[in-house]
């Protein structure tokens, strides 16, 4: 009897000690991943010139709150309500503190980077408690995934919005024990509807669906925690707007983010196929693993053989509405699913975790495709980055790929900017004249106030609105268009030129 206890006894500590070892292995395995993304993209994200229109949006926005109010958000020197203003507000303090201007403006999402993974990890950890690798391989394939890498690189609003619908999650899963946690989801719902729009809310519906339908967690739903976070939720999000419009004089209109959706409309709806988001997911966006990370929730929900958790099911319930919204509403980018791209990865990693505790081919082949779908999103996010930091592209040239890069150009055009913003005078219109409406020549007119550091307006105008400008004027055209420029303005100087770009100047007579 003595014996058999003893035996019983170190069979136990033998399993509790390979137990705390595999979970020791695994954090270890998890805290390195993160410092390498870290690494990888602190490297990455001073170089090259700000050039994308979201992200000079961005450092535009944020660099007018300091020259006008700190409060509420301007461009081009006029109130603008087209996004709230968390992330212009964390810019501002950037802004004023790195000499690095792009590090200043892309330091935020690369934080809120950060913090998604490592809530990401906590999530992983609730979700599947008795899984410790599925925590490193969740974060292996999100720091793989070129939607979450490639713009955690950029200064858009995105990834932080990514950060607070992972973090409600993590409180919603944490309610299921103790219902104090709602406050937490109602917390993120707050911050999220100041950093982009409210996503979370329709979140928090889904999950007290899925609850609602379940007789099992039906039980315990309801409580005066869940009444309370609810109302403070709302409340909480309600007080920006109503500030906007009781102060600053927003139209009502506004409250509804007119940049987030494909409204209807001939020029609209139907401008791209409704299954732009799931089929570019699923192939370009995010080449190698998209697919899988597609039906991933489908397999969570359908597959009968393998008995997943209730999380996991609510979990994959929340990534495929927030998939049929982008459907259903025609949204305009794959970008747009990006909060909920790390739960994608989350499901994707138990999917793939059931394949490799098999102990049969299948955990060779599952192991194989694994890892060459890591190495192909890597390599996907690594070109993307490169790219976008050198202002480069790829194209096709007789069959060949070749690298396109606009780095001189962009220097040369930035160089005008700064020239643009040295002649800069209260008592002169700062025009930026393109030959059609929309046209590529010249970049956008917040490029050359971010770059200008410009602190009166300009304004955009064709070949033909220039005839209505009257002097004094200063603009910026390429050389194909300044001799209509010395047509309308017989006595025009040239100020500066750099390449094709040329700085004008008309003093009034």
């Amino acid at each position: 009897m003595t014996r058999i206890g003893t035996g019983d006894s170190l069979l136990v500590d033998n399993r509790a000690h390979d137990s705390c070892t595999n979970d020791l292995r695994a954090t270890a395995l998890t805290v390195l991943i993160i410092i390498c993304f870290v690494a990888w993209l602190a490297f990455e994200i001073p170089k090259g010139i700000l050039t994308n229109t979201d992200e000079l949006l961005t450092a535009e926005r944020s660099r007018e709150m300091l020259l006008t109010t700190p409060w509420v958000v301007h461009f081009n020197f006029e109130k603008s309500f087209a996004k709230p203003p968390l992330q212009y507000w964390l810019t501002t303090l950037t802004l004023q503190s790195f000499e690095n201007r792009t590090l200043a403006v892309r330091i935020w999402p690369l934080v809120y980077g950060v913090l998604t993974a490592i809530t990401l990890a906590y999530l992983a950890r609730v979700i599947a408690p008795d899984r410790p690798w599925v925590i490193p391989l969740s974060l292996a394939i999100l720091v793989c995934c070129p939607l979450f890498s490639a713009e955690a690189g950029r200064g858009l609003l995105d990834i932080g919005l990514a950060f607070f619908t992972t973090l409600a999650i993590v409180f919603a899963q944490l309610a299921r024990k103790n219902p104090a946690w709602w406050m937490g989801v109602a917390v993120a719902c707050w911050l999220g509807s100041l950093q982009k729009i409210p996503l979370i809310f329709l979140l928090w519906l889904v999950i007290l669906v899925v609850r609602a339908i379940s007789p099992i967690q039906r039980r315990n739903l309801f409580s005066g925690w869940l009444i309370a976070s609810i109302v403070f939720a709302l409340a909480s999000s309600a007080v920006w707007p109503l500030v906007q419009l009781a102060k600053y004089g927003m139209p009502a209109k506004s409250v509804f983010n007119e940049e987030v959706v494909v409204w209807l409309g001939p020029e609209y709806l139907g401008a791209r196929p409704y299954f732009e988001v799931p089929l570019r997911l699923s192939t370009t966006a995010w080449i190698g693993a998209g697919f899988f990370a597609f039906i991933a929730p489908f397999a969570v929900l359908l597959w009968k053989q393998q008995r997943f958790s209730a999380a996991a099911r609510e979990l994959a319930s929340l990534c495929l509405a927030v998939i049929a919204l982008a459907v259903l509403f025609n949204f305009r980018s794959v970008r747009y699913i990006v909060p909920i791209v790390p739960s994608l990865c989350l499901l994707l990693a138990i999917f793939f975790q059931r394949f490799l505790e098999r102990r049969s081919a299948l955990r060779i082949g599952a192991a194989v495709l694994l890892a060459l779908m890591l190495l192909a999103s890597l390599t996907q996010a690594g070109i993307q980055i490169y790219l976008r930091q050198r202002n480069a592209s790829l194209q096709m040239e007789e069959g060949n790929i070749k690298l396109r890069t606009r780095e001189k150009d962009i220097a040369d055009e930035k160089r005008v900017a700064e020239e643009l913003g040295a002649l800069q005078q209260p008592d002169s219109k700062m025009v930026l004249v393109k030959a059609i409406k929309g046209g590529s020549d010249l970049l956008y007119d917040s490029f050359y106030l971010f770059h200008g550091n410009l602190r009166f307006p300009v304004t955009n105008l064709t070949v033909d609105e220039l005839r209505a400008a009257p002097p004094p004027v200063i603009g910026v055209s390429v050389a194909r268009d300044f001799p209509v420029v010395q047509q309308v303005y017989p006595k025009v100087q040239t100020q500066f030129s750099r390449a094709q770009f040329m700085l004008w100047r008309v003093d009034a007579e």
